[in-house]
C-alpha cells in the first residue's frame, strides 16, 4: 500500500458522513495512511483555537482541509508551517458560487457574499496542492480565485462501492419505476423531474416516479407536482446513505441532474456515479462536465438540461428498448469499477498524495 506509515490529518468543520469526505478517508485509509480527525462544529472564533491546540499536539505527515471547511484553511496553513507539512485542500465547490449565484441564498456584494468569495480565493492560494473533481472545475477555480492549474489535480466524485453495489434483478413488473434522489439544489433540477412526470402521465405511459430527499426546492417542486395533479410521482423523505443503494436497484432508471446552473455544467452529481455503481441505466444533462467521464448511449444516456420534454422523451426511449437498458447498466458499471471505484480513486489519489508529501520533503528545511 503506497501510503503505508503516512498520519493524514483531517482538520475543521467537515461533516465526516458527507458522500465526497467520507469516501476519501476511506481512500486514504485503504491506502494503507492513518488518519487523524481534528473535527469541532462550534464557530469560527471558539472553535479556532480548540482545533489548533488539540492538532498541535499530535504528529502527521499531511493536513486535510475538506469539503465546508473552507474557512479553516488560515488555521491550517498556520499549523502546517508549524509541523512543516503539506496542506491538502479539497473544497469540492466554491462557498461563494453556491451560496451566491448557484443557490442565490446570499447577495454577491453583501458582506457574507464577500467573505464567502475571499474565504475561497485565501484557501486556495494557502493550499499547497487543490483536488477537484472535474477539469471543469479546476479551470473555475483557477479562472476565479487566480490559482494556479499547476497547484491542481483532478479527483472524481466516484461513489463507495462497499455501500453502493448492485443488488440483484428488478423484478419483472407492469410498471417502469424511475428514481431520483438529491438535496434540491437548483442544479438538480427537480422541476424538470416533476414536469416530465406529467408529460409522460399525459401521454399515459406506465411510468412511475419515486423522488427522495429535501431541500431547497423541495417546496416549490411539491408545490408544482400538486398543481399538475400528477399521480404516479410520489415524494420520498430522506433515507440514510445504505439504503438508497436498495432503492436504486428496485428501480429500472434512475436519475442525475437536469439544472442550468453554471455549475451545473461544470459537475457530475454524486446519484450518477451512484447509479452506475449500483449497475442502474441512468440518464442525465448533456453538459461538459459529464462529457468528459462518460458517453452519451454507451455508459448513460443524456437529454438537454432545462428541458421537461427532452427528459421525458429520454425517459420514454429508453422504457420501451429493454436491450439498451441492459447495455447501458453493464457499460457504465464496467466504467465505475475501472475509473470511479474505490480501488481506482485510491489509486489516483494515493499518486497525487505520494508526490506531494515528496515534493514538499524536498524543499523543506530539515528539523
Amino acid at each position: 500500500m503506497i501510503l503505508t506509515g503516512l498520519r493524514v490529518c483531517y482538520f475543521g468543520r467537515y461533516d465526516d458522513h458527507y458522500s465526497r469526505n467520507a469516501l476519501l478517508i476511506k481512500c486514504f485509509q485503504r491506502a494503507g495512511a492513518e488518519v487523524i480527525q481534528i473535527r469541532n462544529d462550534r464557530a469560527l472564533l471558539l472553535r479556532t483555537p480548540a482545533l489548533f491546540r488539540r492538532a498541535s499536539r499530535l504528529h502527521f505527515d499531511l493536513i486535510v482541509v475538506a469539503f465546508r471547511a473552507h474557512s479553516d484553511m488560515p488555521a491550517a496553513r498556520a499549523l502546517a508551517r508549524l509541523k512543516r507539512v503539506p496542506l491538502l485542500f479539497d473544497p469540492l465547490t466554491s462557498r461563494y458560487e453556491e451560496k451566491v449565484v448557484d443557490r442565490a441564498l446570499v447577495r454577491a456584494g453583501s458582506p457574507l457574499g464577500r467573505w464567502y468569495y475571499a474565504i475561497d480565493k485565501l484557501g486556495c492560494h494557502m493550499a499547497d496542492r487543490i483536488v477537484l473533481e472535474t477539469d471543469g472545475q479546476i479551470e473555475f477555480f483557477c479562472r476565479t480565485f487566480g490559482v494556479s492549474p499547476a497547484k491542481c489535480r483532478r479527483v472524481w466524485l466516484g461513489a463507495d462501492d462497499e455501500i453502493m453495489r448492485p443488488v440483484g434483478a428488478r423484478p419483472p413488473s407492469d410498471r417502469f419505476t424511475v428514481f431520483f434522489y438529491g438535496r434540491y439544489s437548483p442544479l438538480h433540477g427537480v422541476e424538470h423531474i416533476v414536469r416530465a412526470a406529467s408529460l409522460l402521465e399525459q401521454r399515459g405511459e406506465p411510468v412511475d416516479f419515486v423522488v427522495v430527499g429535501a431541500g431547497q426546492t423541495y417546496q416549490s417542486s411539491r408545490a408544482l407536482a400538486e398543481s399538475l395533479a400528477i399521480s404516479t410521482l410520489r415524494f420520498h423523505d430522506p433515507v440514510p446513505y445504505a439504503q438508497l443503494a436498495t432503492m436504486m436497484a428496485e428501480a429500472d432508471l434512475c436519475l442525475g441532474s437536469f439544472g442550468t446552473t453554471a455549475r451545473a455544467q461544470r459537475v457530475i452529481p454524486n446519484k450518477v456515479f451512484d447509479a452506475l455503481a449500483v449497475r442502474r441505466p441512468v440518464i442525465t444533462a448533456d453538459t461538459p462536465g459529464v462529457r468528459e467521464a462518460l458517453v452519451h448511449g454507451q455508459h448513460v444516456w443524456t437529454c438537454a438540461p432545462g428541458d421537461a420534454r427532452a427528459l421525458a422523451d429520454a425517459i420514454s426511449t429508453l422504457r420501451r428498448d429493454r436491450d439498451l437498458l441492459g447495455r447501458l447498466a453493464d457499460n457504465g458499471h464496467r466504467l465505475f469499477l475501472e475509473q470511479f471505484s474505490i480501488e481506482a480513486t485510491t489509486r489516483n489519489l494515493s499518486e497525487i498524495v505520494e508526490q506531494l508529501v515528496r515534493e514538499h520533503s524536498a524543499h523543506s528545511v530539515p528539523r
